[in-house]
Parts: structure tokens; sequence; C-alpha cells
């Protein structure tokens, strides 16, 4: 209790020199770490795929899928692509490397003049609740890369127990 009164009072005091919340909430985060997580999903899409993965936390293990995502009678049908099962520790290691708290209100807006690319929309929960969530059109937040690397790296360990 007495270190989120703290960090509440360096938010109120940091804010008054004129930072936006979004950015306070996010030059803190870069010090917090996710200690646990219940799922995670990531929605990528572009001009002609949607890919959409998933981390579910399975006590000590994190269970990470990838799914095509595609239309069928007009009807959003996903269907599963690879399934890999690692320890909750590498997940946490790879979403604290990433950086994802960070994440938490981003908005990369397309940029003008651009009328098609990469679309992303991101959603945790963590910590025992806290809600992160990203959106983003040709705009990735920092170590989008780097995170969707790391999810590739975990699946492609999985190459011979592909459905």
């Amino acid at each position: 209790m007495e270190r989120n009164l703290r960090c509440t009072t360096r938010i109120a005091s940091i804010d008054k020199f004129g930072f936006g919340e979004i950015i306070v909430r996010n030059i803190i985060n870069l010090f917090v770490k996710i200690k646990s997580f219940e799922t995670v999903t990531l929605h990528t899409s572009g001009m002609r795929h949607v890919t959409d993965y998933e981390i579910v936390n399975r006590g000590d293990e994190a269970e990470i899928s990838q799914y095509a995502v595609g239309y069928r009678s007009g009807d959003q049908v996903r269907q599963l692509q690879k399934r890999a099962v690692c320890s909750a520790k590498r997940a946490l290691k790879l979403m604290n490397k990433c950086r994802l708290l960070s994440w938490d209100g981003f908005h990369g807006q397309r940029p003008k003049g651009i009328k098609d690319g990469k679309n992303f929309i991101f959603k945790a929960t963590v910590n025992g609740g806290k809600e992160i969530c990203a959106t983003g059109s040709q705009r990735f937040p920092p170590y989008y890369r780097d995170f969707k690397d790391g999810l590739y790296e975990i699946l492609r360990g999985a190459e011979n127990e592909r459905v």
C-alpha cells in the first residue's frame, strides 16, 4: 500500500510539470515488471492475411497458439496453425524484455497517404488483473518486432507438433 501511495504521489508531482498521463504511466512502466499473466492476445492483419496469437497461462507453463483467421459465410473462423508450450518464466521474460507494460494506451495512427498496410490489436491481462491495450496501423510500439520474433521462435520450436 505504501509503495502505491508513493507511486501516486510521484505521478502527481511529475504531471504538474505538464507531462501527459500516458507519458507518465509509460515512464513508470519502464521500471515495473510483469510478474504474472492470465492471457495475452495479438491480432495482426494485412491486405491478404489475418493472424491471431494467444498466450494463455497454464500454471508453470504458457500455451502459445497461432491461428489463421478467415471468413466463411460471413462468419469469422479461426484455424489453429501452430501451438507450443513453454515455461511461464520464458513467456514472462519475453514480455518484460519487450516492455509490454509500456504499450498500454499506444495508438499508432496510419500515416497520411497510406491506404493499406499492417494493423494490430494487442490486449493482455497481467499482474492480477491489469489490462494492457494497444492498437496501430503501420505504426507499432517499441519492441513490437522483438515480441513477434520471440513468439515465432517459441512456435518454431514446435514445428514437429504442427496441427
